[in-house]
């Protein structure tokens, strides 16, 4: 599946601080996605109960077609070179068999 997600307002609960309002993610079939280390752990560690979250509002769109950017968009200042460090410091949870 690819994955493209907008935030309108507020802040989004899976990316701390790295997504903003008029921010974009565009992530294409068999990228690796999701939220950033101290969501998860943050996530990791409550109890699993309803909460009710009204601190901003975003879209997702999500469809088996491979979406891609434009050349033009690829080399803009505007793109996030760095997006993938929200992942690095991922706490390693599985141990091979």
């Amino acid at each position: 599946m690819s994955e493209y997600m907008g935030m309108i307002y507020g802040k989004y609960d899976g990316k701390g601080d790295g997504f903003v309002p008029g921010g974009s993610s565009l992530h294409s079939v068999m990228t690796p996605h999701g939220p950033d280390a101290g969501s998860f752990v943050k996530a990791s560690h409550v109890d699993l109960s309803p909460v009710y979250f009204n601190e901003g509002l975003a879209f997702m769109f999500e469809t088996n077609y491979l979406l891609k950017v434009s050349t033009g968009y690829l080399h803009s200042k505007k793109l996030q070179s760095n997006y993938w460090q929200c992942w690095a410091d991922l706490p390693k949870l599985f141990s091979p068999p």
